[in-house]
């Protein structure tokens, strides 16, 4: 029995622990006795009776005591957030506190695990690429008063037009599902990820793009992409109605194809909820933060969402090859492209009329002949230069690239 509750707790806190948070000295942390007084007084006004909210190490507030079930923590973890923003909210980890629910989780954990393993099929390469599918999303306008984003459609128009354009990748339409605004709902999302979940087979190019807001990390530290019809209240919803790191996961996991291009330009921004009375703390940002915080994809969220312990990141990527041809045309796996790092912010450029990193990757995309690799290579840098150079020194975007083989560098343009 003490080695499966050892083995439960491991689980739980290799599932859980966030990755890419701010550390920092509790003596110079600016949450107060009047702010946690204020956060558990909220506790109890709605209905959380064994739950309460402390300082951490680090100076940051954290949930403790014991809650009903996953929709009571996130409850806890958004109203602390009303009160001292996103930075100062520590990810929930089993050690903290107990929830019921999660310890019955862990057993179907560990049964899907092995079932996944069994029907996984070979570990080797695939072969040559047999079909391609794609689903492509941008989502600007937002039904619950969400900001607008105004080049998040045109980011998915130059991407979606890359992939089915006979001279770009040559995708077949009949195979690219592209949704935007009020067509890009969580549910046709949904749809549309089972349908290529279902069709593509071992050999098979599966390529996801989405540019969207993403909701303020969740209690685990999840940035989630925020569809047209993503709620905002009550404030724990808009993690409940966006496509979330678990739905993502199950497409992941159920995925048969070993060819996997996920491109996520999203991130989360203060900016995007400051019209929603209520949603930000007093002052409309987290405490000590300023204007431009945002938060995009941290690695240890990818590592969650690939499943993968030996997950390869892409830090310092070699100079792309210069030849217009990929390096590897026989690289394959799970790639994950994030448009920024976990405490930054994904711009939009009013020069570019795009994206900073979606102009510049789908610019990659074209000189390299459709090499995932070589243009994330391209792009990385010149996102970086631009960010600076149109909103200042001090303001950083550093896309990300993790992989679950490092001989990733496949072609997503059709071979002649």
């Amino acid at each position: 029995m003490k080695r499966r509750n050892s083995l439960i707790s491991a689980a739980l806190l290799l599932l859980f622990l966030l990755g890419g948070s701010c550390v920092v000295l509790a003596n110079t942390t600016p949450v107060t006795d009047a702010h946690l007084t204020s956060i558990n007084n909220s506790f109890k006004q709605n209905r959380i009776a064994n739950g309460y909210a402390e300082l951490d190490a680090y100076g940051r507030v954290q949930l403790k005591g014991g809650y009903e079930d996953d929709r009571q923590v996130d409850l806890a973890f958004s109203l602390a957030q009303t009160v001292v923003g996103v930075k100062w909210v520590s990810p929930v980890t089993p050690d903290n506190i107990k929830v019921k629910e999660w310890e019955k989780r862990i057993g179907s954990l560990f049964s899907r695990a092995r079932v996944l393993k069994e029907t996984g099929g070979s570990e080797g390469a695939p072969g040559s690429v047999r079909n391609r599918y794609a689903l492509v999303v941008g989502v600007g306008q937002f039904k619950y008063g969400i900001q607008t984003l105004q080049y998040t459609v045109r980011d998915a128009s130059s991407f979606y037009s890359f992939l089915v354009n006979p001279q770009g990748a040559a995708f077949p339409r009949s195979n690219v599902y592209y949704l935007t605004d009020q067509t890009a709902t969580r549910d046709n999302i949904m749809k549309y990820l089972n349908t290529i979940k279902n069709a593509a087979g071992p050999d098979d190019l599966v390529v996801i793009y989405m540019s969207s807001h993403g909701t303020p990390p969740d209690k685990f530290g999840g940035v989630h992409i925020v569809t047209y019809d993503t709620e905002v209240k009550p404030r724990e919803r808009v993690w409940h109605t966006a496509v979330t790191e678990n739905m993502l996961k199950d497409f992941v996991e159920g995925l048969r194809s070993k060819r996997l291009v996920m491109i996520l330009d999203t991130c989360y921004s203060n900016g995007a909820y400051r019209s929603i009375p209520g949603f930000l703390p007093p002052g409309g940002k987290s405490l000590g933060a300023d204007e431009d915080e945002g938060y995009g994809i941290s690695k240890d969220q990818g590592k969650r969402l690939f499943g993968s312990k030996d997950i390869v990141l892409d830090d310092a990527p070699k100079k792309a090859s210069g030849t217009g041809k990929s390096l590897d045309q026989d690289g394959y796996g799970k790639v994950l492209l994030s448009a920024s790092s976990a405490g930054e912010k994904s711009w939009e450029s009013d020069s570019l009329k795009n994206s900073v990193f979606t102009y510049y990757f789908v610019d990659g995309l074209k000189r390299y002949n459709g090499s995932v690799k070589d243009a994330f290579t391209y792009s990385k840098p010149l996102v970086s230069q631009r960010v600076k150079q149109e909103k200042g020194a001090d303001i950083s975007q550093t896309p990300q690239a993790m992989a679950t083989n490092s001989n990733w560098n496949m072609s997503i343009k059709k071979t002649p």
